[in-house]
């Protein structure tokens, strides 16, 4: 094809249509499925390729056809049907670059399906907060993950080797982590929750902290189709230099399974988690989390998740309460290059209080960007909003956080990484005098194993 010819291809193949009057060989087909595959729809894309295999005049590009297949079945959660394809290129020319290349990709079919998987992190982090009531308790920085497909325009793909499917064996228990960011333990959340009658931390005062956290995976695969169980455990411990009443340990494990709907690319998740802070000199906050994620990936650049979480919250003081919390969370994770990533969530939230004038309504939403850098280094930039209604407060009581975040790190090795990360939140209320701001500056230390 000529270069005209190629940028109407491509177009069509975007928008889904047919290649009316040009001649349908395989490089007209690839190029408008690998289009389609990128920016419309993974299933349009694989009905084209089905179609390239039901065709004897193409046979001669039938196992590229076959190779391009696999990794869309890959990309849909349909790993038998992957497999099977892999299996008729090697079985049709053993010695061909195709077959050593739909070899490399048997393995990253196998890992997906395979019976146990382990592993997990472990940071450790130097804070610095200006107000140390106000700082949020969340771990300073997140690795942010990149697509590593390869040009849509390339005739035949390289499968090569990369971090990306290894570290996507336990991607689904991560869940523990996201869900984890949408539970309050903020100080001054849970000071607003509940007043113990304990020592209250000094507002306005510079302190430093001392923070390590452990994540655990384990994952058992429940059959060939891809549906596994997940156990996640993450483990937190934060030691303030000068305000021991801050001191905290937190303890959540999670469970559930992970089914996979490869016609719809759905991935669905109904977990429980346990939840436990333990605070130097304050009380004990124990939580369980009831939670239903669904997820679609509609193309390889563009997943759409939605999640619903029920919280019921003992705070553990003499005069206890019981919170019962609904949450309603989206999101959309956004790979256009194989360098950037944008992660977009609105986060609608009902908070009930045994003491009604504590009861919330809340909205939030989340806007975060990732560039991958040379050199083994990233950076990342956030920007968060959440508004508060205290729906019974005899004054009206509102608040408006927002939250800026700005990281920077690199990878020392394939599994150990150093960033250093800045956080502006700031917490405007309309009562006199509750107004709240925190800087914090962070140096952490990550092992992935």
């Amino acid at each position: 094809m000529n270069r005209k010819e190629v940028v109407v291809a491509a177009l069509l193949g975007t928008l889904g249509l047919p290649l009316y009057g040009h001649t349908a060989d395989y490089a007209d087909i690839s190029q408008q499925a690998e289009q389609q595959a990128r920016w419309g729809s993974l299933g349009n894309a694989i009905d084209a390729y089905r179609k390239v295999l039901a065709d004897p005049d193409l046979q001669a590009s039938h196992n590229k056809a076959r190779l391009r297949l696999a990794r869309l079945y890959l990309d849909s959660f349909d790993y038998p049907a992957a497999r099977n394809e892999l299996a008729q290129v090697i079985a049709a020319a053993p010695d061909s670059e195709e077959a050593a290349q739909a070899r490399k990709l048997s393995k990253k079919a196998a890992r997906k399906t395979k019976a146990h998987s382990f592993g997990g992190k472990l940071q450790v982090a130097f804070i610095h907060d200006t107000d140390t009531a106000n700082a949020s308790s969340a771990s300073p920085v997140s690795e942010p993950s990149f697509s590593d497909d390869e040009d849509v325009d390339e005739e035949v793909a390289e499968f090569d080797e990369d971090d990306e499917f290894e570290e996507d064996e336990l991607a689904d228990s991560d869940f523990a982590d996201d869900l984890l960011e949408d539970v309050d333990l903020d100080e001054d959340d849970l000071e607003d929750e509940e007043d113990t009658g304990g020592e209250k931390p000094k507002r306005s005062v510079h302190d430093s902290r001392r923070q390590v956290s452990t994540a655990l995976r384990y994952s058992y695969g429940l059959n060939e189709r891809g549906d596994r169980w997940q156990l996640a455990g993450n483990f937190s411990q934060a030691r303030q230099d000068e305000q021991d009443a801050l001191n905290r340990q937190t303890v959540a494990l999670s469970t559930g399974p992970v089914f996979v709907v490869p016609d719809w690319r759905l991935k669905i998740n109904p977990a429980v988690t346990y939840l436990q802070l333990y605070k130097d000199h304050h009380y004990d906050l124990s939580s369980t989390v009831w939670s239903l994620g669904v997820s679609h990936k509609l193309n390889r650049v563009l997943e759409l998740g939605v999640r619903y979480n029920y919280e019921n919250r003992d705070l553990s003081s003499q005069d206890s309460t019981d919170v019962e919390i609904d949450t309603l969370k989206f999101a959309a994770k956004f790979k256009p290059t194989t360098r950037d990533s944008f992660n977009l969530s609105f986060s609608p939230k009902v908070e009930d209080n045994d003491q009604s004038k504590k009861d919330k309504d809340q909205s939030g939403w989340k806007v975060a960007y990732a560039r991958k850098l040379p050199w083994d280094s990233f950076a990342s930039i956030s920007y968060s909003r959440r508004h508060t209604e205290y729906d019974n407060d005899p004054k009206g009581k509102e608040e408006d956080e927002d939250k800026y975040g700005l990281s920077l790190g690199h990878k020392l090795t394939k599994d150990l990484q150093v960033a250093v990360s800045y956080e502006h939140k700031e917490k405007d209320s309309n009562q006199p005098g509750k107004d709240k701001n925190n800087e914090s500056t962070s140096l952490s230390l990550t092992y992935r194993f």
